[in-house]
């Protein structure tokens, strides 16, 4: 225990002395350790949600996740599942106990993910030290490595935009450790409780560490050390079996994890990907690009021949080489990411067969020649030194390669043995310092760039481009004034997960995972034009009344100088840089109908709008819709500027921006007042991003070759025409396009007045844990309607009795209610919960008796042998 503990505190300081740069940073600069982007937009705001939900007591579902869902199965991606941040949430909640903790600020994540961060960082150093030490059988070596590993760019590169990714750092080394011991000493306990927790952390890196396990347990079975005594098969089978196990035993949050990737609507990648990539400041991994940077060391350790006939070096050096060369090949980057789109996230398995590499080469390297030293560190330094000519860059950490390369030098000059064993630990503390010199250099020119400055500081955290106190006391108005079941459309410039870190109900969120429903009704069934196209986004309506109205959406608030307003919503308020606007034909969030629609007779978005106001649409069983919408394109004249039509839809915009305008007549203005503009639009040559300009209404999409693209090229606006009765589309850059406009149709709100006028408000619901209770109010028979997105398992009761429920509205839930009822409750739990639980209790128990019984065979074969 005693050992431990000195371990424990040891690495602790260690990862201390890693982060010290960042720590620095922070406290004397205010520079964030989370980055821009991605991490305060995504990172931070789904911690703050979970902490929230699970606080509250609530697991699985919540109405304000985005427009609502199963918030535990849809970022199991991020930290729902993740052990880490769990244990994280516990010990705040202990501590809360004790301390008053102010979780609803950010700036209390903020400074967590930094804190977070240097204990995974200890967490990693030991399970990489007990690696290291069971193959290195050195400790001072060992830790020498897990240094070089843990604090190398990589991490902090992960951890600064994606910190659920760095706990790769802590999982590689510990399943590789319960390999060997499985292999060499038939220990299965290690490996099966290695591989439950793997899949029961991050579903998507289980793919990962499928991958590394395979190759790696491939290898060693192929090539076996000399202190392996089992044979081939009964080596896959150590391996194999305790694997199915562990996958048992994970079943009850990993099934969970994959089901939430099948249910997402996620593209395939149709995009260019080059064979190989060329060699640039960007791709030279061994110099200061922007993604990892390995220690010129690694290339004197591959290229010291003789120290090939040490297995584990000769293991380390080909899989160090054949890592090298992947890094060139994108190929590698789509077969880590599913086999779509390349990423390049697997590189930390370089990083650690580098760091174990060089940490063997100081382990045999005093039984290498002189002249062999010389030349091996000449071209390694070599390629440094050529790389820095060629960019014409400077890093400070090139002064300190020779000095590594000399110490080492000496060491092999001396004969006297103890001068030598003290000239290598000289030699280790030099190595860490340029490791460390080479993390900070990164940090501060591929984290710390302007960009991180500028936007991850304390002062910007808090600031109106992120979450100010003004707009925190406004959102509190707001949600004092409304309804629980009503919604507020409000997002911080283009940050889609703002109700997530003001704690609000709104409509927008930023996340890797949706479930296709709410994809499907967005971009198919009502064509909601994404102000920026992403496929990790959905936000807002673009301003579509009706689609507002079905949704409880009481306010809208935007800056001043935003004029993307819906046709019914009333300026009630205005304070410093905002204005907040009532809608003043809101619907609620229940409804009763007998009016049901099928949703194969509805043809456009504008008819299935109105068929939701009328009633609601239902997959089967559903009269046809009496269409009233025209197509008004041939009353309308079109006219175009700065572009050049070459036949077939196809055009080249000329001078910058390219207009099509669209002139509709007095006698149809005055019948309207919104149109919906359908056209199809999408980048031809040369690609590149570009803008679709509406009467001042900016859509931002994304070039072809976008990993974010979402692929769907009809797109629909809601506009006005100005004053002159033009609709004006411009198109920026020059070059090519596919265009074509496919429908314009107009809105008088008519079918919206009515619904408004008919609804009753005493219908509404509340949230309760992983439901909402539901208030019927007076109605007849018929569906009820309720505007939270439909989950497969989802169970509803009313009275006790458990009734049917639907899916009604391409996405919303619909339960069938006699003219009595009063009450509804929807309650949520992930589909087969239950059966995953007991799957994996069976599967527990027979992993104890797997390790119990191989137990009982290595004793045995103890006894035998003695």
């Amino acid at each position: 225990m005693k050992r431990v503990l000195s371990y424990t505190v040891l690495f602790i300081v260690l990862s201390l002395i890693g982060h010290s740069y960042v720590v620095y940073r922070f406290y004397h600069d205010g520079i964030l350790s989370t980055g821009p982007n991605d991490g305060m937009e995504q990172m931070v705001p789904i911690q703050m949600y979970l902490y929230n939900q699970w606080h509250q007591g609530n697991l699985f579902y919540e109405s304000n996740f985005g427009l609502g869902g199963d918030f535990f199965t849809d970022l199991s991606y991020y930290f729902s599942t993740n052990l880490l941040f769990i244990i994280n949430v516990l010990i705040i909640s202990f501590v809360k106990l004790f301390i008053s903790l102010d979780t609803h600020q950010v700036m209390f994540w903020m400074n967590n993910a930094l804190i977070v961060s240097i204990f995974k960082g200890t967490i990693a150093l030991y399970c990489t030290f007990l690696y290291a030490q069971y193959i290195f059988k050195n400790k001072i070596l060992s830790i020498f490595t897990a240094f070089l590993f843990v604090i190398s760019p990589l991490y902090f590169r992960f951890t600064a935009y994606w910190p659920f990714f760095s706990d790769v750092f802590i999982w590689l080394p510990l399943l590789l450790l319960a390999m060997e011991k499985s292999i060499q000493q038939r220990k299965s306990g290690l490996l099966i409780l290695t591989i439950t927790l793997v899949l029961i952390n991050n579903f998507y890196f289980a793919y990962y560490f499928l991958i590394i396990a395979s190759v790696y347990g491939l290898i060693r079975i192929m090539f076996r050390h000399p202190d392996d005594d089992s044979t081939r098969i009964r080596t896959l089978c150590t391996l194999l079996i305790p694997a199915v196990l562990a996958l048992g035993n994970s079943l009850f949050i990993f099934f969970h994890g994959v089901e939430s990737f099948v249910n997402n609507r996620r593209v395939s990648f149709s995009g260019n990907v080059p064979t190989f990539e060329h060699l640039n400041i960007n791709t030279n991994i061994f110099f200061d690009n922007y993604l990892i940077v390995i220690l010129f060391l690694t290339i004197q350790s591959i290229l010291t021949f003789k120290l090939y006939r040490h297995y584990y070096y000769r293991l380390f050096a080909l899989m160090t080489v054949v890592l090298i060369i992947f890094t060139f090949i994108p190929l590698i980057d789509q077969i880590f990411n599913g086999f779509s789109a390349p990423q390049k996230r697997w590189h930390f398995i370089l990083a650690f067969s580098s760091s174990l590499l060089i940490g063997l080469y100081v382990k045999y390297f005093r039984t290498v020649s002189v002249k062999s030293y010389i030349t091996t560190s000449l071209i390694a330094q070599l390629i440094i030194y050529i790389s820095a000519y060629c960019y014409h860059k400077f890093i400070p950490w090139l002064i300190l390669v020779p000095v590594v390369s000399i110490i080492g030098l000496l060491i092999l000059f001396l004969k006297e043995r103890k001068i030598r064993i003290q000239l290598t630990y000289i030699y280790i503390i030099s190595i860490v310092a340029l490791s460390m010199m080479v993390s900070f250099v990164f940090i501060k020119n591929q984290i710390y760039f302007q960009d991180h400055q500028d936007r991850a500081n304390t002062f910007y955290a808090n600031s109106s481009l992120y979450s100010s106190d003004l707009q925190r006391a406004l959102v509190k108005e707001m949600k004092s004034s409304k309804k629980d079941d009503q919604r507020i459309d409000w997002r911080v410039n283009e940050q889609d997960n703002t109700p997530m870190y003001q704690n609000f109900k709104g409509l927008s969120l930023y996340s890797s995972i949706f479930h296709h429903n709410i994809l499907d009704f967005y971009y198919d069934a009502l064509k909601i034009n994404l102000a920026e196209e992403s496929l990790s986004r959905y936000q807002s309506t673009n301003a579509r009344q009706n689609i507002d109205s079905l949704f409880s959406i009481k306010y809208v608030m935007l800056k001043k100088y935003q004029n993307n307003i819906p046709t019914y919503f009333k300026k009630v308020k205005s304070s410093g840089q905002y204005d907040i606007y009532e809608n003043q034909l809101n619907l609620p969030s229940v409804k009763v109908t007998n009016n049901l629609y099928n949703s194969q007779s509805l043809k456009t978005p504008i008819d299935r709008e109105h068929a939701m106001l009328k009633g609601a649409i239902v997959d089967s069983n559903g009269k046809d819709f009496n269409s009233q919408s025209k197509n008004l394109l041939k009353h309308a004249r079109i006219t175009t500027k700065n572009i050049k039509s070459k036949g077939n839809n196809q055009l080249e915009v000329k001078n910058n921006i390219g207009t099509v305008n669209i002139h509709i007549p007095k006698k149809i203005r005055k019948q309207y007042q919104d149109f919906y503009i359908t056209l199809y639009i999408k980048r031809g040559n040369p690609d590149s991003n570009y803008t679709v300009n509406v009467n001042n209404y900016f859509n931002n999409r994304l070039y072809n070759n976008s990993v974010y693209k979402t692929r769907i090229n009809t797109q629909l606006y809601r506009t006005q025409p100005d004053k002159n009765g033009n609709i004006s589309i411009k198109l920026s850059p020059n070059g090519g396009f596919k265009f074509k406009l496919l429908n314009l149709s107009g809105e008088n709100y008519k079918t919206l007045k009515t619904a408004h006028h008919n609804a009753n408000f005493n219908m509404d619901y509340n949230d309760i844990k992983n439901g909402v209770k539901v208030n019927l109010g007076q109605h007849s028979k018929g569906l009820a309607t309720i505007n939270i997105p439909y989950r497969a398992g989802m169970r509803a009761y009313i009275d006790g009795r458990q009734v049917n429920i639907h899916k009604v509205n391409y996405m919303m839930t619909g339960v069938p209610v006699n003219k009595n009822d009063q009450t509804i409750i929807i309650k949520y739990q992930p589909p087969y919960w239950k059966t995953m639980i007991f799957i994996s209790f069976i599967s527990i128990i027979f992993s104890m008796i797997y390790i119990r019984y191989t137990n009982s065979i290595k004793r045995k074969m103890r006894i035998h042998r003695d």
